[in-house]
């Protein structure tokens, strides 16, 4: 693993990861069919994971001039990290 191909494996981990937290909510706010604890780790984990592929995918962006497949993989980790983001603030108690 390398910082060329971090970007990639933080979505190939973050697929999961937004399975567990989107499935594992419940149909009513304050109930959860995992235990909150669990969502709260598995949203920060994501949102730690896709940051840090963005911020890679940022450095990889300024050595190659516009490469496809470097901003569609910037592009992923940004809205993955949001998205992570998001259902972290939603699941906080308080």
């Amino acid at each position: 693993m390398n910082r060329h191909n971090f970007p990639t494996i933080a979505i190939a981990v973050s697929v999961p990861l937004l399975l567990i937290v989107i499935f594992g909510g419940g149909p009513a706010p304050g109930e959860t069919r995992v235990p909150l604890l669990a969502l709260l780790l598995a949203s920060e984990l994501g949102l730690i994971i896709n940051a840090v592929g963005a911020y890679f995918g940022l450095a990889a962006l300024r050595t190659q001039p516009r490469p496809r497949g470097v901003l569609l993989r910037l592009a992923a980790n940004l809205v993955l990290a949001l998205d992570f983001g998001a259902n972290l603030l939603a699941y906080w108690p308080g």
